[in-house]
């Protein structure tokens, strides 16, 4: 969504609202030249500058990428409005005070449906009135279910039945699963980030023994037998606890992943698994499952660059966090820290590329959330802080003991795919071993497709003080010899 503004952009923003209990949020995008506006705002007796922030999805009934209220303990009423899926919104209280600048901010939604601020604020006040929507059944601890053969459903929202409901709402949406006949109890785990109804048709012959029901809002469930278990876990149910990334299995990495999180979690893999963005009626048969080729190396046609999920809303914003020749790459206005990766990922053999930081203010690299280092396909996005736990694996913190990352430092990333293997080169010299020694300073996962990335931190407002990565994969001469054994990333030998 954006929002359309008709006052001027070097008048300090005062808005207003009687909206007892809450906190605000606003994105201002007047003008997508200078970006994200910023503003002194007044509050009480004192004055708070606008800070740009990574969103927080809060609450019930108001949909993630349109609107965004919680409650506070002060009388001021807090919301956030989203450009694109990936912008940064930029913090701005509310006040009380200028009731008629309410009446002249129009919220657009991705729909094309626009209404006065005003309006949405009260629409707001009134959704968080509504009590929650009530859970269908009682969670039993997981630890007292007993986990038969398992069959996965994993999708991100369930088809919504709901043309007339408000552009703010986020509609529960409802699948419908069929289990056909089975020989032995099966278990079924149910995972949506989305609130659905998941209404449960069973044949006869078949037999569901349980139930792991999983969902960042509140799923709710229908057609079992009240004899058969079922464990919720939710945000809106305050028992949660991590969702798969992005509730979708997409690739061969991912379903590993995958298996490897349900195995963690209830103690047997998957014997299916069937993900959709968008599910409606899904059969569990026993045999249909996701598929997925073993990674292969596919030879090197184009010159390897970087990309960004966070181009798009950086451009929204009226920044180019990309270079023209698209080997630097800054801040994308996305939260904390953006990320960019290569074009190109690699399965197997031995690769080499360099990197080097650009300090945006300061020389405060080394208290910024900036990065180098790898991650597997399966996740693209997460953060390289995330060190291991999606399998990303940042270098930063390895770089302490050589002074830390710094303005102009040079890294080198030697990725030994056969073995497992990940050197760091800072500024010319190995950090914990070289490759001809074999002792490497991260030991990553084989038999999974990787890709350099680079992380910007947040310049916390000031865009042009951001830091900046500068990608070297082989196109032109490395700052340090390749390793014996290794190949530009690219794939290309320099002469």
């Amino acid at each position: 969504m954006m929002i359309r503004n008709v006052f001027g952009l070097l008048l300090p923003l005062a808005l207003t609202a009687q909206l007892a209990g809450y906190a605000a949020l606003v994105v201002h995008a007047a003008n997508e030249k200078q970006g994200a506006q910023h503003y002194e705002l007044s509050r009480g007796a004192g004055e708070k500058r606008s800070e740009c922030v990574g969103m927080v999805r809060i609450g019930p009934g108001i949909a993630a990428m349109d609107l965004e209220a919680t409650r506070t303990d002060s009388d001021d009423a807090q919301i956030s409005l989203r450009g694109t899926r990936d912008s940064v919104v930029c913090e701005a209280i509310l006040h009380p005070a200028m009731r008629a600048v309410l009446g002249r901010s129009i919220v657009q939604f991705h729909n094309g449906t626009t209404l006065p601020l005003a309006q949405v604020l009260r629409q707001i006040l009134e959704a968080g009135k509504q009590p929650r929507m009530a859970q269908t059944v009682t969670s039993t601890a997981l630890d007292r279910i007993q986990v038969h053969a398992l069959h996965a459903v994993v999708v991100y929202e369930g088809k919504a039945h709901l043309p007339d409901s408000h552009p703010i709402e986020t509609p529960q949406g409802t699948i419908h699963i069929t289990v056909e006949k089975t020989r032995e109890p099966i278990t079924l785990f149910l995972m949506s980030y989305n609130p659905v109804d998941w209404r449960i048709s069973a044949v006869p012959g078949a037999r569901i023994g349980s139930v792991i029901l999983r969902g960042y809002y509140r799923q709710t469930i229908r057609g079992l037998d009240k004899t058969v278990p079922v464990n919720t876990a939710s945000t809106e149910d305050d028992n949660w606890d991590d969702l798969f990334p992005r509730t979708l299995v997409t690739s061969r990495d991912g379903l590993i992943d995958f298996k490897a999180y349900v195995r963690a979690m209830a103690g047997v893999e998957p014997a299916t698994v069937q993900s959709l963005h968008t599910g409606d009626s899904i059969v569990i048969d026993g045999k249909t499952t996701l598929e997925f080729p073993a990674p292969i190396e596919v030879p090197i046609t184009q010159p390897v660059v970087f990309k960004s999920e966070s181009e798009s809303s950086a451009r929204f914003r009226g920044r180019n966090m990309i270079s023209p020749d698209r080997l630097t790459v800054g801040y994308g206005m996305s939260g904390a820290s953006t990320e960019s990766i290569a074009t190109m990922p690699h399965s197997s053999g031995r690769w080499y590329a360099e990197f080097i930081v650009h300090a945006g203010a300061d020389n405060a690299v080394p208290i910024s959330w900036t990065n180098v280092g790898i991650r597997s396909t399966a996740n693209e996005s997460g953060g390289l802080t995330s060190h291991g736990g999606q399998l990303a694996y940042g270098v930063k913190q390895y770089l302490r003991n050589v002074g830390g990352l710094r303005d102009k430092d040079v890294i080198g990333l030697a990725m030994d795919l056969t073995r497992g293997h990940l050197y760091v080169r800072h500024n010319g010299v190995w950090v914990g071993g070289s490759p001809d020694s074999g002792n490497p300073i991260l030991q990553i996962v084989r038999d999974r497709q990787y890709v350099v990335a680079v992380e910007v931190g947040s310049p916390g407002g000031d865009y042009s003080k951001s830091d900046t990565w500068s990608g070297n994969f082989g196109a032109t001469p490395f700052r340090h010899p390749v390793p014996d054994g290794f190949l530009p990333y690219e794939g290309r030998r320099l002469k």
